[in-house]
């Protein structure tokens, strides 16, 4: 009679034992990032620094595949099938994760579901530049005048951070301006420079050096603070429109079955190799701001970050077929 539940006994105490056994040989092969944009981009150098660390300070390869294609959607839908043994990961973004999938219909991917988050890497800010024939300097200034004048904005495809920054500004500060979509950066900026638009909220790496420059004039930046790369300019939140927060980020995930033990460990890592002062200023350098985040603070952070867009998508009725 006793062996029935001794048996089950040492099946419990094997199932508590074999994640953190996992955990404690993890890694003992090959590591794959899946950064579902081209290469050059800020996910791409974001998984690269996280990446040769990574292989330096566990003595294992870690390879780099970029997947791009559909705002992302390829390479994410590839990392959420993968086998969740934490030997496939993906850095993941604010377009993938928290806007794609209520704006396309039929992304083969469920962002919470399907994945379990490792740790926030950095976030981006944007820049509200506009062109110097613009009587405007000022957040109230632009919006005073944007009640007057229909606008033109630049944007670089639905649900792009820079269409939902524009989405965010028309929607808090009750004006209406034109999209006009442009397939990236380069088109949007010479149709500004030229003046047949008026406006953009780019990535503060691209934008910033056009308003150093005076080609452009700088209104504020899109984040809760102001950026350390450009310090007198301003935030919408403190120019007029408190709440507005708006970045571009971008994290490492899992697939949803790896173990909690091996996620830990891979979130504790990337904290460290974020806290390198050579890392930090790399990553300063190109714009972005480095953070790291436990995996209970990032899937806290995600659902935030989902629950603003939803809404906003929603409200602006936003939909790619």
């Amino acid at each position: 009679m006793m062996i029935r539940p001794l048996g089950a006994l040492v099946a419990v105490v094997l199932s508590m034992a074999a994640p953190a056994a996992a955990a404690q040989d993890y890694p003992s092969q090959l590591i794959k990032i899946v950064v579902p944009f081209t290469p050059g981009g800020t996910s791409d150098l974001l998984a690269r620094e996280i990446g040769h660390n990574l292989s330096a300070d566990w003595g294992q390869p870690v390879v780099i595949e970029n997947r791009p294609g559909a705002g992302g959607a390829i390479g994410t839908t590839e990392v959420a099938h993968a086998t969740p043994d934490g030997y496939t990961l993906l850095m993941g973004s604010s377009a993938a994760l928290a806007i794609n999938p209520y704006i396309m219909q039929d992304t083969q991917y469920d962002p919470t579901k399907d994945f379990k988050p490792i740790s926030l890497a950095a976030k981006i800010q944007n820049m509200l530049v506009v062109n110097p024939a613009l009587p405007v300097k000022t957040v109230p200034e632009l919006l005073a005048y944007a009640k007057s004048h229909r606008l033109i904005f630049a944007s670089y495809g639905i649900g792009s951070s820079p269409h939902m920054s524009a989405e965010m500004f028309q929607k808090m500060g009750g004006v209406e301006m034109t999209n006009v979509p442009f397939r990236g950066a380069p088109e949007g900026m010479a149709e500004i420079l030229s003046g047949r638009v008026n406006l953009v909220f780019d990535n503060l790496p691209s934008a910033l050096p056009m308003a150093k420059s005076g080609k452009l004039v700088a209104i504020a930046v899109t984040g809760s603070h102001r950026s350390e790369l450009a310090p007198d300019v301003p935030t919408i939140a403190e120019s007029g429109l408190p709440g507005f927060d708006v970045t571009t980020w971008y994290g490492l995930v899992a697939p949803a079955g790896v173990p909690d033990a091996i996620v830990n460990k891979l979130s504790v890592e990337v904290a460290t190799i974020l806290a390198r002062p050579e890392v930090r200023d790399r990553l300063t350098v190109a714009g972005t701001e480095p953070q790291s985040m436990t995996p209970q603070e990032f899937a806290g952070f995600i659902a935030g970050e989902q629950a603003k867009w939803r809404k906003i998508i929603a409200d602006v009725g936003l939909k790619v077929n």
